[in-house]
């Protein structure tokens, strides 16, 4: 093999940063991929049904002298850190069912049919001999080479910061340091905002002229001021600065709208049951981290058969359940940018980076939450909508819209009717 054709194994190279002694072996197949891989960490024919199996999904029995792969028998998850990993399958031999581990685990362990000898390569590996497995560096989990930690390592993603707790972080401090940093969507050139977001939003509250309504977390007042155009009497209530915008505006330009700076926690405090015709929480209840009591009190303030209309950032395929990277990391091409999911069932608070000083916090949960708390509490869904880039806003923004929001949703919105007891 000339210099210009070696190529390492991947395997080899990942547990030689975990066992300094481990050898590089030449790589013979899928040079080409990401995990180009030498002849032991290659493939083996499992002895019951023929099929060529990875190293990681079959077991060899010292007793029988058989291969059984994962296919043909119940296996079992062991969890054992070890080398790149925290997990391996115990795989009953389909002769005499007793349990061995799978050949990754089974080479940390010195146990692989060819460290000791049950059996002998054919061709070119040097074997691996763990008599100082003591030695081994330790690491941190989920490994870097994993599948998805192994594709975002080639190009560039954002970084997503999970909270245990919220000593350093709040709702209220997150949002009033983004203050000064945040455009208004009727600024021009607000692209989420102008072109997806509220146009919907606007559609589905589908505002009447003298309609009572509750702007929840108005933040600098867009909503409420398009609504208080359109003839509806709004109030708007947020508890960061922004708000403070709002009440400006409002003293600029007098539409009648009443701002008041409190939580929507604090609703049924404030307000009596039954007295807003609709409500809207436009982007927001994704960054209210008691949720339940935010819907509980709408419920509470919205009339019979009164509309609840909200918006959030898509909790199945907006960060950070999903995350988006570019291959290279400086393509500007949309077709070297896709999206790759994470973890949709992770609920902890979580920072997200907008550009700015300061991140945005945020509290991802299942779109199933939502729902479970909105039939709780008396709230019918009575549509749902996942807003598409039409031809027209693909070609405007192209670098936006282009296998991006014409492919899959960033942001869901769902109405809402409040039963009547009649």
């Amino acid at each position: 093999m000339t210099s210009s054709e070696y190529v390492t194994c991947f395997y080899c190279s990942e547990y030689a940063k975990i066992a300094t002694d481990y050898p590089q072996n030449f790589a013979y197949h899928e040079k080409e991929s990401f995990t180009p891989r030498c002849f032991l960490h290659w493939q083996y024919e499992c002895s019951k049904c023929g099929k060529e199996t990875h190293f990681n999904g079959i077991a060899w029995c010292s007793d029988c002298k058989v291969f059984t792969c994962l296919r043909c028998v119940e296996e079992k998850m062991v969890r054992k850190e070890f080398l790149i990993y925290d997990y391996y399958y115990n795989i009953p031999c389909h002769k005499c069912n007793s349990p061995n581990p799978a050949l990754d685990f089974a080479e940390y362990d010195g146990q692989h049919p060819f460290q000791i000898g049950d059996l002998i390569p054919k061709e070119d590996v040097v074997i691996w001999m763990p008599i100082y497995k003591e030695e081994l560096k330790s690491q941190e989990f989920p490994h870097r080479s994993w599948g998805s930690e192994r594709i975002l390592a080639l190009g560039k993603a954002p970084k997503h910061t999970r909270l245990d707790s919220l000593d350093d972080y709040t709702p209220k401090s997150t949002w009033d340091k983004m203050a000064q940093f945040w455009i208004s969507p009727e600024a021009e050139g607000e692209y989420h905002h102008t072109n997806l977001i509220l146009p919907e939003v606007y559609r589905l509250l589908d505002t009447q002229k003298d309609e009572i309504i509750l702007d929840v977390a108005c933040g600098e007042g867009t909503v409420a001021r398009y609504l208080a155009k359109h003839g509806a009497k709004v109030t708007g209530i947020d508890i960061s600065k922004m708000i403070d915008r709002a009440m400006e505006s409002e003293h600029e330009d007098k539409l009648g709208i009443q701002y008041l700076k409190m939580s929507a926690e604090e609703l049924s405090n404030e307000f009596e049951t039954a007295i807003f015709d609709k409500v809207i929480c436009n982007m927001a209840l994704m960054d209210i981290a008691d949720y339940k009591t935010t819907i509980k009190n709408i419920s509470h303030v919205l009339k019979e058969e009164g509309i609840f209309v909200f918006s959030i950032t898509h909790p199945a395929f907006a960060w950070p359940a999903t995350t988006s990277m570019r291959v290279p990391p400086d393509s500007q091409r949309n077709e070297d940018k896709r999206k790759i999911a994470l973890d949709y069932f992770d609920e902890r608070p979580t920072l997200l980076p907008f550009g700015w000083e300061t991140p945005s916090l945020a509290f991802p949960r299942p779109i199933s939450n939502y729902v479970n708390e909105l039939v709780k509490n008396d709230l019918e869904i009575i549509e749902m909508s996942e807003p598409k880039a039409s031809k027209e806003i693909v070609e405007k923004y192209p670098r936006q819209a282009y296998m991006d929001n014409d492919t899959l949703p960033d942001f869901l919105m769902i109405k809402t009717k409040k039963k009547s007891t009649n």
